[in-house]
């Protein structure tokens, strides 16, 4: 059963790949039009989305150059008409010792992970206030709560998203629009699979209460739950998809 209208379209960053190659799929096969957002085309997600009976536009875009971000949103505006969810999924994650992270890198990791992520709401929260009804969510992480080593810029930017989430949910609740956060675990995702040690997979599993390694496909539930009509009572809140790692 299709979750949304067909009239819905919804726009996911990161959908090149991994998470956001599935949360493009799944808001297809719950009725929505998707605007496919990545550093380079989505060519093989949009084969996804046409296969699961929708429509998608591809707009190429790097997240951490503001003004890209403002072209993507005037772009993304004229095509559709106004985007009704917005799924924040892209991120950078250069895992490196805490003393060896630049300034220059930590810039991007919070342009990319954090200040795109604001920029895409304020640029799509007129349309969506319109309307009266749109759909915000968050990628966090729960290694905020229970960080690996290596990853000191990724989980501060994880944490600024909570906080981002929390104030734009205050802003945007008497409007009809919601604006949540997942929280996911450690998921085996290809850039994952291919950079993180064995030795954290491991101890990330050691912290679960269902041990085993988290898949993109157990994120897509909750994704499509809170972009739905049926979570249109929940705003201001961190879904933590990740085993039972942090209890809430």
């Amino acid at each position: 059963m299709k979750r949304h209208s067909t009239n819905r379209v919804a726009l996911v960053t990161g959908a090149a790949r991994g998470l956001g190659q599935v949360f493009a799929e799944r808001l297809a096969q719950d009725g929505c039009k998707l605007v496919l957002v990545d550093l380079g085309p989505c060519e093989q997600t949009r084969g996804l989305v046409e296969r699961a009976g929708s429509s998608a536009w591809d707009i190429p875009c790097d997240l951490a150059d503001g003004d890209a971000v403002e072209r993507l949103i005037g772009q993304a505006t004229a095509a559709t008409g106004g985007i009704d969810i917005l799924v924040n999924n892209a991120a950078f994650q250069p895992m490196m010792a805490w003393h060896e992270l630049k300034a220059a890198t930590l810039r991007r990791i919070l342009a990319v992970n954090t200040e795109a992520s604001f920029l895409l709401a304020q640029g799509f929260a007129p349309k969506m206030i319109e309307r009266g009804w749109g759909r915000i969510v968050n990628l966090a992480s729960s290694s905020a709560w229970a960080p690996p080593p290596g990853f000191t810029g990724y989980i501060a930017s994880k944490m600024a998203n909570i906080g981002l989430m929390r104030s734009l949910a205050l802003e945007l609740g008497d409007q009809g629009i919601t604006v949540n956060a997942i929280a996911p675990g450690l998921t085996r995702t290809e850039a994952a699979a291919r950079d993180v040690p064995d030795f954290i997979w491991e101890r990330v599993k050691g912290q679960q209460l269902i041990h085993r390694v988290g898949e993109p496909r157990d994120l897509v539930g909750a994704m499509s739950f809170l972009c739905s009509d049926d979570a249109a009572f929940i705003t201001g809140q961190t879904l933590h998809v990740d085993g039972g790692a942090v209890l809430g």
